[in-house]
This record gives structure tokens, C-alpha cells and sequence, in this order.
């Protein structure tokens, strides 16, 4: 008798247990990374274009500005990405084909649920061009420049970069000056502010 008594509690204990493991990450993040996380976690391994990823307004809201006049091609290249993947906690985009050579060969799309950054990178011949977000920086409210952190597939891209293009006010464009525009990799908890 009491075996049968127990075992509704134990399976609904399970099954607590194992939510709250699927659940944790995602309430370490800010509510936009949330709802992100939320929209982009059950998507990785699937075609992008079926739930038109890049025309959701989470996401073109943020890409428009950021990428002003390129948005139009970087949104062609990445459409012919058939896959949504995820490294640790960057969730990225790679083109497979060029329908624009003469605007761009390739181009790759991040987002980094650690951070709620959101980076592009186009790439024609040895010229590549990054537009990343500037982070906010948690203890004084102020936006920083920061460079990226890419995949491994994006990597050797990003190590030739050309020229880093950030939506930031004029004051923070002239400290982005002194970043160095060639792009070395940075190591994933590299990204991670604000956290011990």
C-alpha cells in the first residue's frame, strides 16, 4: 500500500526536478533575454525561414538600427541559413550561399543570451565588416563597447575584421576609436560581466 502512495509523489518530484533544471538558465537573464531565450531555445537545430526568425520584431527591431543600410543584404545572406545553432550561450545564424556577391559573400548573425548582445558580420573578399551592440554595463548604467564573442564558424572571420560599426552615441564613438579593429577571439566567459 504504501508503495502505491508513494509513487505519485516521487514521479511529480522527478518532474519538478527535471523542469526546474530546463528552467534555471533562463531566469538568471534580463526579461528581453528571456523572451529571446524563449523564442530562440526550442528553434536551434530547425530552418530559421519557416518561422521567419529574422522578421520577428525581438529581433528586427534590433537589427534595423544597428545595421542601417546593410540591413537589407545581411538579412538575404542569412536567410539561406537552414539552421539555427547554439555554442554555450551564443545563439547564431551562418549563410550558406551568396544571392548578393556584389553587396557581400557571407554573412553570420549572433546572439549571446549571456550578454543580449546582438552582432553581425558581413564578409566580402578579405574585407569584414562587424556590427555589434554596446553592452550595458550593470553597475553604472552606461553603455560600453565591447567586441563580440562569435562561435567556432565565425571565428576565422572575425579575426580578419575590418572595421567594427556599433550604434552608439556620439560620445561613445569617439571612445569605440580606440578599440582595435582587428578582432582576436575571446573566450566565452570572457563575455560574462558582472558574474563571479
Amino acid at each position: 500500500m504504501l508503495s502505491h502512495s508513494f509513487r505519485p509523489w516521487a514521479t511529480a518530484l522527478l518532474c519538478t526536478l527535471f523542469l526546474q533544471a530546463c528552467v534555471a538558465p533562463m531566469l538568471l537573464l534580463s526579461p528581453q533575454s528571456q523572451l529571446l531565450w524563449a523564442l530562440m531555445k526550442p528553434l536551434v537545430g530547425l530552418d530559421p525561414n519557416e518561422v521567419n526568425l529574422l522578421q520577428q520584431p525581438m529581433i528586427k527591431s534590433r537589427l534595423e538600427p544597428l545595421l542601417g543600410e546593410h540591413y537589407g543584404t545581411a538579412v538575404s545572406l542569412l536567410q539561406t541559413a537552414d539552421e539555427l545553432q547554439q555554442e554555450g550561450p551564443l545563439f547564431y545564424l551562418v549563410s550558406r550561399y551568396t544571392p548578393v556577391p556584389e553587396m557581400a559573400e557571407k554573412a553570420g548573425f549572433v546572439w549571446n543570451s549571456d550578454t543580449n548582445q546582438m552582432a553581425v558580420m558581413l564578409i566580402k573578399g578579405d574585407v569584414t565588416q562587424v556590427f555589434a551592440e554596446p553592452l550595458q554595463q550593470a553597475v553604472q548604467g552606461t553603455l560600453v563597447s565591447q567586441m563580440p564573442v562569435w562561435p567556432t564558424a565565425l571565428e576565422p572571420f572575425a579575426q580578419g575584421a575590418g572595421s567594427l560599426n556599433q550604434s552608439l552615441s556620439d560620445a561613445e564613438k569617439d571612445a569605440a576609436k580606440a578599440i582595435p579593429t582587428a578582432l582576436a577571439p575571446v573566450a566565452p566567459s570572457a563575455a560574462v560581466t558582472g558574474r563571479q
